[in-house]
C-alpha cells in the first residue's frame, strides 16, 4: 500500500498530497501509547498508538493472551502535555 501523503503525529494532522493539491484534515491525537519491554533489557518498544485508553486496555488484553514471548513486559504511556495546545483538559474530562 502506498500512501500520498505524511502524517504529524504529534498534533494528528494529516496532509494529502494528490495531483498537486494539498488537502489537511485534522485527526484526533493518539495520546495513549503501548509500549512493550523485555525483561532483560533496558530499552522500550513502541507496539501501537491509540486515541483513548479503552482500546490501549483492550490491545494489550488480547496480547497478553497471545502470550508469544514469556519474558515481554507492557506499558502504557499517556502524553498528558501537547505544548502546541493551552488547553488544561484532556479527552477524559481530567485536568492536568
Amino acid at each position: 500500500m502506498v500512501s500520498d501523503g505524511t502524517m504529524n503525529l504529534q498534533n494528528g494532522t494529516w496532509v494529502d498530497i494528490t495531483k498537486g493539491e494539498i488537502k489537511m484534515k485534522k485527526n484526533k491525537t493518539k495520546k495513549y501509547m503501548v509500549m512493550s519491554k523485555f525483561t532483560h533489557s533496558d530499552r522500550f518498544i513502541l507496539e501501537k498508538q491509540f486515541i483513548n485508553r479503552h482500546s490501549a486496555d483492550y490491545f494489550v488484553d488480547a496480547m497478553i493472551s497471545e502470550n508469544d514471548y514469556e519474558d515481554l513486559e507492557y506499558f502504557l504511556f499517556e502524553q498528558s502535555v501537547s505544548y502546541n495546545k493551552k488547553d488544561n483538559v484532556d479527552d477524559d474530562g481530567i485536568p492536568f
